[in-house]
């Protein structure tokens, strides 16, 4: 570290690295927690700066990107910060169309129905340079946090991104590209190719940008592969029992999860509960707190709060015990 409490890429030095720590596996006073969604609709400022311009501008406006990001810090003290983006950036870099419908989600006006429906996408070298934006609001980002926590990148899996590439928006069964992956399995690998040719320089663009940790989520089928696969952290949803998941993975790998969300609509003695039985599941060590899935636009803010402090209060006493 530079004496002027700068770090080696020139952004501040790192107060709190409690997240960092536990992802490496290394000791830890307390567990560190943060909020898939923890910058979203639940809460009101978030709504009041997005109001302004529709969802995809907002993205690619570095300065709103880092304002949505910090929203959440001022009000909870969670001990990372996820940049905001949305994984649909790619396929748009890709030169697909992407629209935000309000109350529907993301949609397609043209999706990938043929084979050659694969020449329209641009070439995949090409996508870092067209989501430079997102790169700058992570470096804008590190600068603004002053150091108080880490900052989380992300990005979505090559399937993910075909799904909806496909489907032409979210989906519950998938059908549509799962018809491509038997009916069409040349064209899928070929797609799935483009898409890895694209989220790699991306990814690396993000940590090069100031990015400081990512993980696979939502991979419970695979788990003895992701643990094998690399990733320092591997994050669960809430339908995975956390002794079962350590039982899989022994202890090269960090677990991140697991709660319900919708435990947040209990009150708030009934949270600081369940954390505490969450939190014996996972143990002490190599363990980072967080939802089983994002936060819900209705969840009451002081319901977050509980979560952020149970984690907290009953990790410590934990390590005390």
């Amino acid at each position: 570290m530079e004496a002027n409490g700068l770090g080696s890429q020139g952004f501040p030095e790192l107060k709190n690295d409690t997240f960092l720590r536990a992802a490496w596996g290394e000791d830890t006073d307390y567990t560190p927690v943060w909020c898939m969604r923890q910058a979203g609709r639940y809460l009101p400022e978030f709504r009041e700066t997005r109001a302004a311009q529709d969802f995809f501008s907002t993205c690619r406006s570095p300065e709103a990107c880092c304002e949505l990001t910090l929203q959440p810090l001022r009000r909870f003290p969670l001990d990372a910060a996820i940049i905001f983006s949305d994984i649909l950036v790619v396929p748009q870099a890709l030169g697909m169309e992407v629209t935000m419908v309000p109350g529907k989600g993301p949609s397609f006006p043209e999706p990938l129905r043929e084979e050659r429906d694969l020449e329209r996408l641009r070439d995949p070298a090409t996508v870092a340079s067209e989501l430079g934006y997102v790169f700058q609001a992570i470096t804008l980002t590190r600068q603004r946090l002053a150091g108080r926590v880490p900052l989380i990148g992300f990005a979505g899996a090559p399937w993910t991104l075909m799904t909806y590439m496909v489907e032409g928006g979210s989906s519950s069964t998938m059908a549509q590209a799962k018809r491509w992956l038997y009916q069409r399995p040349q064209a899928s690998h070929q797609l799935l190719r483009i898409l890895t040719d694209a989220l790699v320089p991306y990814l690396v663009g993000q940590v090069a940008a100031g990015a400081q940790i990512i993980f696979a989520k939502d991979g419970h089928f695979a788990l003895e592969e992701l643990a094998q696969a690399g990733y320092e952290v591997v994050g669960l949803d809430w339908t995975v029992a956390p002794e079962k998941a350590r039982e899989r993975v022994g202890k090269t790998v960090t677990l991140q999860g697991n709660l319900d969300p919708c435990a947040l609509y209990a009150s708030e003695e009934e949270i600081g509960r369940l954390v505490q039985q969450m939190l014996n599941d996972f143990g002490p060590q190599r363990y980072i707190a967080n939802l089983g899935h994002g936060l819900y636009p209705d969840m009451d803010p002081e319901h977050v709060g509980a979560f952020v402090d149970a984690v907290h209060r009953y990790s410590r006493l934990l390590r005390q015990n």
